[in-house]
Formats: structure tokens, sequence, C-alpha cells
């Protein structure tokens, strides 16, 4: 009752106001009459419209609408439909009691409230059944060409300010920022965009060869998001909401998959229902609905309108949403609307496609919003005119004057749908930057995004990382260390990055400089996509034989908490020039040349069988580095490339050859590595992350050089490397990994009660390495290499395979994973760790 007194304040509120002028909104309960026990999934619409909703797991709506109906319309399967009177453009909230009728369809039956759904016989079933077999009759991109122009405008914002306003400190500070929100034409809250991202494109399709091709005309982008790279910000967000085709089995949204209404197993995921028959755009059609059976699972709640007696089975309209219980993070809402036409020869062509999702990460915060909105027109189901557009290598081609277009240009191809100010973003940060508040608030924020600190508003030089000022390991004892880099506002070719660290146990001043030329003109940052360059490094340094962390600095802060003593560590002087090419379709190559100087420390000596030793050798050659990873995305900070899935199959191939006698090369190095990784989706039941490496050294080497498989000394989880092996606890000459890791998004958890409010999700890992070292680089049976260090334990590999499983809960909280792992091999040796905890953040939708 608190509850509905709130609302029922607040649409007065709104009303007097005048923020939902001509806006109905209705807010609901449906009930059986009898049991009063809630009504799941029954069909809302306001009468002689399409506007409607389902019900909720506990029988709850809402409704916005601009439309003009007097009569809310409710029906369910096994319920007498009921309407409803209402007020237009008023707030209202109503309670709708429906009559049971104990319908029997075929062998469908809903009694007393509590329905009993079978498929068997089921019409609204074998109505989807004909959908999934006409589905690609109506798919233009079974012809041989396919194209047409899209507008696409990504707006993101705070969501209901007006309700929140009084506990944000941006907006009480910032008042005037209420000039600029605006009314969602979805739910009427009202909004306030802080980002809005427009574009125009041409989309070409080709059958066979099957071929896509994106051609961008213009684009813009305007935000509290610029001065983060814009690039990698598109990746994430094309990933995050990328464009929903129902016609596939799964639809990929949020970074999920979702299991389509017309998939192959909807049937059982999927309960189906043929509610009602209703106009859409002049043309009367059946309306099927469908709900999940687990409604914690992912699928969707929502609508598809087909044309009455249409044998072809064409998909006017689409309406969807997810369910309230759903197992996703930070979305409170989902609301999905496509709109189709046909063309002369019955192809499906969409025309209008509508997302809208709203965000809220801490409870008691302000909401966050997103929306996009795509236009589709000129289509042409025909040769293009201008064939060599699949010629061109990458799928997606930005014109060189895309960004640059004008207020003029925008106007001219907005759909008239589209109204909007062009240059009010620009006017609300012009006026925000003008305080001293936000100006810092910003510069913070960036700071501890980017991870470095810049040194002016337009800055050459930038600070950093923040996370490697101070640092510590058995070696070094307290690490400090100061650095940074040059930006592209010093040179758009030429980048400098450099540090200097010092150690307080050892005394020694560590360093590295980097100086590298790009052919190709950054916009950005050095390292952006697509990478065409030459380097020169040289660099001393405390060499972690055995560790190696593939998206984070070696002495991140974080990692100072170890749970072994952390002193296989010697010292390394680099000196290395590479020339580095990544083509659009990122297909690389790298060709590099090193020399290497290996010194000595307290721990790791380099000492022969027959006592006599060195302090130091040095090690000089070639390698060269394939990498291809078609379709790969990944978010670009300063000094990694973090991926944003692992849809995309990596392969990678190195070989290392330094000839012994080169520069002083005390030894041969003739080295060989292969690499695969690759995710499987399993539809709306989770996914596997499979990574198989296999490597070889075909000479012989000192200890250093080895094949040491990758340790975790940390208490947390790191990709690729094996949390209870001691670092140097093997070494190898030849080796085969693999790292299987099973995400199961909640597939047993979703179906606990009780526990499923917790919305936690399961992670199941699997890791090993089988490897041998050959007796000419065993020192136990040759003379000519370096002893394994006595205090290292590290021994030879024998006849089975190191591996280690691990059970554990993700999305503790929403963003910690929690695991515990097992030693399934090798658990006799002394000094190691036979199972433990390990922990991650996990942050992800």
């Amino acid at each position: 009752m608190k509850n509905r007194l709130v609302i029922v304040v607040i649409c007065m509120v709104a009303n007097l106001l005048g923020w939902s002028q001509s806006l109905t909104q209705i807010t609901g309960l449906v009930r059986d009459s009898l049991t009063r026990e809630p009504v799941a999934y029954a069909t809302v619409t306001l009468k002689g419209t399409t506007d409607g909703t389902v019900t909720n797991d506990k029988g709850g709506f809402a409704i916005n609408s601009r439309a003009r109906a007097s009569m809310l319309r409710v029906s369910a399967l096994g319920y007498r439909t009921k309407e409803v009177p209402i007020k237009m453009g008023q707030g209202s909230i109503v309670l709708v009691d429906l009559v049971e009728t104990s319908v029997t369809l075929d062998e469908v039956v809903v009694n007393r409230g509590k329905e009993k759904y079978t498929k068997k016989g089921n019409p609204a079933v074998e109505f989807v059944e004909r959908l999934r077999n006409h589905r690609n009759d109506n798919d233009p991109l079974r012809l041989p060409y396919y194209s047409f122009r899209k507008y696409e405008r990504m707006v993101y914002g705070l969501n209901d300010i007006d309700d929140e306003g009084r506990k944000n400190i941006m907006l009480k500070k910032f008042d005037f920022l209420a000039e600029y929100a605006d009314t969602s034409e979805v739910t009427g809250k009202r909004v306030l965009p802080v980002s809005v991202k427009e574009k125009v494109s041409e989309e070409y399709y080709r059958r066979s060869p099957s071929s896509h091709k994106e051609y961008i005309i213009g684009e813009s982008s305007d935000g509290l998001d610029e001065q983060f790279d814009q690039a990698s910000i598109k990746r994430f967000m094309d990933d995050i909401f990328r464009e929903i085709d129902i016609f596939k089995n799964d639809v990929t949204l949020l970074s999920n998959r979702f299991v389509s209404p017309l998939s192959s197993i909807g049937p059982n995921f999927y309960k189906y229902y043929l509610s009602d028959t209703i106009d859409v755009g002049g043309e009367r059609c059946v309306e099927l609905s469908f709900v999940p059976f687990t409604p914690e699972t992912y699928g969707f709640l929502g609508r598809l309108y087909v044309p009455v007696a249409d044998t072809t089975m064409f998909v006017k309209r689409v309406k969807m949403s997810v369910p309230h219980s759903i197992n996703l993070n930070y979305v409170e809402r989902v609301s999905i609307e496509q709109d189709y036409e046909r063309a002369a020869d019955g192809s499906r062509l969409k025309v209008c496609d509508n997302m809208e999702v709203e965000f809220r990460v801490v409870r008691g915060t302000p909401g966050l919003f997103a929306r996009r909105l795509t236009y589709y027109r000129d289509h042409l189901l025909d040769r293009p005119k201008d064939i060599s557009i699949f010629s061109l290598s990458p799928s997606q081609i930005v014109a060189a004057d895309a960004s640059k277009q004008t207020e003029q240009f925008w106007v001219a191809n907005r759909p008239h749908r589209v109204s909007v100010d062009g240059n009010a973003m620009k006017r609300m940060l012009a006026r925000l930057r003008q305080s001293k508040f936000y100006y810092w608030a910003e510069k913070t924020l960036v700071a501890l995004v980017n991870g470095y600190v810049p040194t002016s508003k337009a800055s050459r030089w930038d600070f950093g990382p923040l996370n490697t000022f101070i640092s510590g390991n058995s070696l070094e004892g307290a690490r400090f260390r100061l650095g940074g880099m040059t930006t592209v506002n010093l040179s758009r070719h030429w980048f400098f990055r450099g540090y200097l660290a010092y150690g307080t146990r050892d005394e020694r001043l560590k360093y590295m400089g980097q100086l590298e030329y790009s052919f190709n003109e950054k916009q950005h940052l050095d390292m952006e996509f697509p990478i065409h360059s030459i380097r020169l490094k040289h660099q001393y340094e405390v060499d972690k034989l055995g560790q190696n962390y593939l998206y984070t600095n070696a002495d991140n802060v974080f990692l100072a908490l170890k749970r072994q003593k952390d002193n296989k560590l010697a010292y390394l002087r680099t000196t290395e020039l590479e020339y580095k090419y990544e083509s659009p379709s990122h297909f690389s190559v790298a060709f590099g040349f090193k020399h290497l100087v290996h010194e000595s420390s307290r721990f790791m000596k380099f000492d022969y069988p027959d006592g006599s030793g060195r302090k130091s050798y040095t090690e000089a050659g070639f390698s060269v580095t394939l990498r291809y990873a078609p379709g790969e995305t990944f978010y670009q900070t300063r000094s990694y490339r973090i991926p944003i899935n692992m849809d995309a199959p990596i392969m990678t191939l190195t070989h290392t050859y330094m000839p012994r006698g080169f520069m002083g090369s005390l030894y041969e190095l003739n080295k060989t590595e292969l690499g695969l990784q690759k995710r499987f989706w399993f539809s709306a039941f989770g996914y596997a992350d499979i990574i198989v490496k296999g490597g070889k050294i075909w000479s012989q080497v000192p200890y250093p050089d080895l094949l040491l498989p990758n340790a975790n000394l940390s208490y947390t989880i790191q990709n690729e490397s094996y949390s209870l092996m001691n670092a140097m606890e093997f070494a190898n000459d030849q080796y085969l990994s693999w790292d299987l890791t099973y995400w199961g998004n909640g597939v047993i958890m979703n179906r606990l009660p009780l526990v499923k409010k917790l919305k936690l999700r399961e992670v199941f890992a699997f890791r090993g390495l089988w490897g041998s070292l050959s007796d000419k680089n065993n020192p136990a049976n040759s003379s000519d290499v370096f002893m394994f260090p006595t205090e290292s334990g590290c021994v030879a590999m024998g006849s089975k395979p190191y591996m280690e499983v691990s059970v554990g809960l993700d999305n503790i909280l929403t963003f910690l994973r929690l695991d515990y792992v097992w030693r399934l091999t090798y658990r006799d040796r002394s000094g190691i760790d036979r199972s433990g905890v390990r922990l991650q953040l996990h942050f992800t939708f």
C-alpha cells in the first residue's frame, strides 16, 4: 500500500508540473478474482493500440504511452478478458481482478489460477513452428545482394532525474542541467542525456561469397565521455547493444546470449500463447505472446504480430522486454521494438529498431539509461552500383570526412521523427566546465580510469601508471617507480614512454625507455588499432622467472600480497627493435631483434655442475610473430588491450632464433610456440572459454630460457596462469597446455528456490600442462647448462601432466568471483599448496 501511495503522489506531482502532459501512465496489479493470487504474464494493452506490456511474475505492470485510448484491456489464458476504463493523459493505479473460465484449449488447461502448460497440441506452439519454418523465406539476405542506408542514434544519460535530483550532488549543484532534460517516449520519465553519438552509414550484403560491409558516411560524438578513447568506447557499446535479430536461434545483448522466441529450442524454453488479434499499421494481425518457463534465465517477455491468414508468416512487429527477475546485473528494464515492411517480392525489410535500457548500479543512486534508435531506408534488393565495396579489406570502412560533417549534414540525414538540437550537448558541457568542482571531478575520474595523470589541459606528457608508484618483492624490498608517456598532443607519429624505479633492499636503479614511430597518424593513443610502427626499447628490470602477467603490470600494487615468498627473481637488461604491422582484418606480423643480458641475483645463480659459474650471460637474435584474430574486439588502455569478449578465435605463432656466438650469445635459442583461444556459447546456458597452447625448444639453453609454466603467486584469479603452482616449480623444453573455463550464467542457481534471488552464477575451470625436459637441457644429465638454483625446487616434469580444477560462484554482490581450487597431481611435493580460495573482481551484466 505504501508503494502504491508513492506512485500516486509521483503521478499527481508530475501532472501538476506539466511533466507528463498528454502522457498516460498506468501502474497496476492483475490478480485472480477468487484466490487473490497474482496472475503472471497476462497481456495488458491500451485498447485499439499496440502499446502494452506483459505482467511480471508478481502480476505487476506499468504502461507509459501517448496513444489515445480510454480503455485498458487485460487478457490471460484461462481467464475472461477484462476491460477497465482509464483517464487519457493522466497517471492511474489500477487493480484488475480476472475471473477464471477453466478454459481447455486442446491440452492447455488453466484451473484455479494454477497453469498446467503443455506443448502437445498447443496451437500457439504449432504457430511458432510455422513461423520458424518460414523465417528464411522472408529474409532479404537470401538474395544475392542486399543494401540499405542506416541512421543510428545512441543516447546515454541519467534517468528519472526529477525523482532523484534532490539526492544527486551533481543535479543539486548544477540546477541548470534541468534545461537540457527530456522526456522518454517509452517510460515518460525525465532523462538527462550526458552522451550522444550519431552515425549515418550504408550497409552492403553479398550472399556468395559471403560478405558484409558498412560504409560510414558520418559519425559524431559529444558528451562527458569525450575524454576517453572513443574508438574503445564505441567497440564496447557496439558489443553491449548489438542489433537484435529474433530470426536467429540466439540473440546477443548486454554481453550475453538470450534464447530467441523463434529458436529451435524455443518450445522447450518458452510458453507460447495466441492471445489476441489487433490492428497494426492498418493491418489486422495475430498477437503471439511468449514468456520463458524460468523467468531468471536469459529469455524475453514479448509479442510478435503476424497478419491474419498470412501463409508466408510475415512478422510485422516485434515488442519484447526481459523478466523482472532475470539474472542480469544493474538492469532494471529493457524495451525492444522493431517494425518491418514487406517488399514487393515478400522480403522482410526492417524500417525501425528502438531499444531502451534502464540501469541502476547501486540501489538508492540515480538510475542510468541507454537508448539506441535506428532507422533504415533506401532498401535495395539488387546488385549495388559500386560492387568494389566488397573488395575492401575491413568490414567497416569510415569515410575520411565522416567525423567532420556539419550540422546541416545531420539535419538533412536525421529522419523527420528525430527532432533534436545538435548543439545542446556542447552548450551543456561548456557550462559544466565553467565550474571548478566539475573541472577537478572530471580530471580525477579520467586519471583513475586511464591510470595516468595529465600535466596540462592539452597534455603532452602524462604521468603513470598510477598502480605502479609503489610495490615490492623479495629482491627489491619496497619498490618506488615514477614514469609516464607522451601523447598525441606532442606528436601523432612519434611517441616516448619510460620510467625509473628503485628498490630499497637491492639499492639498484631500474629503468625503461621506449621510442616509437607510427607510420599511421594516431588520433588518441599510440597503441590504438591498427598499429603500423617501428619501436626501439631499452630496459633494465627484475626478471620474474615463471611469472607472466598478461593484462596488468608486473609491479601492480594490488598483486603485492603473495601466498608464497616471491624470490624466483634475477635481473635482465633488454635492448629491442621491433617492426609491427596490423591489418584492418586483424592479421598482424611482428619482426623483432633482441639483445639480452641476463644477470644473476642472490636468489638465482648461474652455476655449472662442476662448481664454476657466471655473473651474467648474453643472448642476441631475431623473432617473428604471426597473429590472426578475425572479428576481435577489445578495450584499449594506455598499455594493454583488454578483450571485450572472446567470441572471435585468436591464433598466434611465434618463432625465436638466437644463434650461438652472435653478438656474444652464449647459447643458441631456437624456440617455436603456437596458441589458439576461442569462446563457445551454449545459447542461454552459459559459455566456455578454451585456450590451448604448445611450444618446443629445439636447442640447448640455460634454465632462464626454458618454457617455465606461468605460476600465479597472488590470491587473485589471473588468466592463463596456475593458481596452485609455484614459480619455477617445473621446467620444460616442450609442452602442451590447456585452460578451460565454463561460465554457467546461473544455469543451476536460477532453479534453486530462494538461492535464485541472490543471482549467483556458477563457474568451473580445468587447467593443465603436459611437458617434458630433454636430457640436453636437464642439468642432472648435462654439464653444459646451469644448475637449477637449490631454493627454486625446480624439477623436470614427470610422465603425468600437472592439473588443477576449481569450482566457484560468480556474481557475488554483482562484482565478486570466489573459487575453490584443487591441485590434482604432484600433490606430494613439499612446499606446495594442495588447495585454496581465490578471488577476482568480475564486473559483468
